[in-house]
């Protein structure tokens, strides 16, 4: 029962809606070292971080979702989309803003991800808290510092989580990490 305990614990922590805001913090301020950082920031948190926490919670408290969690992958795709939607408004922002590639690039990385994370879940579950750290992960280590390669480690207890709480299992943890380091990854090349 413990083992569970800490589980949720590390799986609560780790969720991926709290994972971009110390990424466009991260990024925003290595590029842009001011208070226009701090803002690209600021709209970067409000795009992908708190407009989807609250459009997932309006779906579940207007019952179109059984769970914010999102645990059943037939109710995964519309949410996703839906998502994707908010990302793209927010990319168009900084683009319209002149923001530096590296945050396009990012964002640009989070609707690549989700959007192939909605399609995959028509048919497929996998691991989007894996995706959701895996991917920042990479855009930390080719846009800040190869330095941030250390920080893969903290997928090992997110997986390790995943699979004790029964969320996943062991494929599924590893295909959510892997297609999100590779289209991070590939986003980046492209924007660079």
């Amino acid at each position: 029962m413990e083992t569970k305990k800490i589980a949720k614990g590390i799986s609560i922590i780790c969720q991926p809606t709290f994972i971009p805001i110390a990424l466009y913090f991260i990024v925003s301020l290595s590029v842009v070292p001011t208070v226009t950082g701090i803002w690209y920031a600021l709209l970067g948190i409000v795009f992908i971080a708190l407009a989807p926490i609250a459009l997932v919670f309006i779906l579940a408290r207007c019952n179109k979702i059984s769970d914010p969690d999102l645990p059943d992958r037939r109710e995964r795709f519309i949410p996703y989309l839906s998502i994707v939607g908010l990302y793209l408004i927010g990319f168009i922002v900084f683009w319209y803003l002149g923001a530096p590639y590296q945050i396009l690039a990012i964002t640009a990385s989070y609707i690549a991800v989700t959007l192939f994370g909605a399609f995959i879940s028509l048919f497929w579950k996998i691991s989007m808290h894996m995706a959701g750290v895996a991917g920042p992960v990479t855009a930390l280590v080719f846009l800040v510092n190869p330095l941030f390669v250390w920080a893969y480690i903290l997928l090992i207890p997110i997986g390790w989580a995943r699979y004790i709480l029964k969320k996943h299992t062991f494929p599924q943890i590893v295909i959510g990490s892997g297609f999100s380091i590779l289209l991070t990854y590939l986003v980046i090349r492209f924007f660079s």
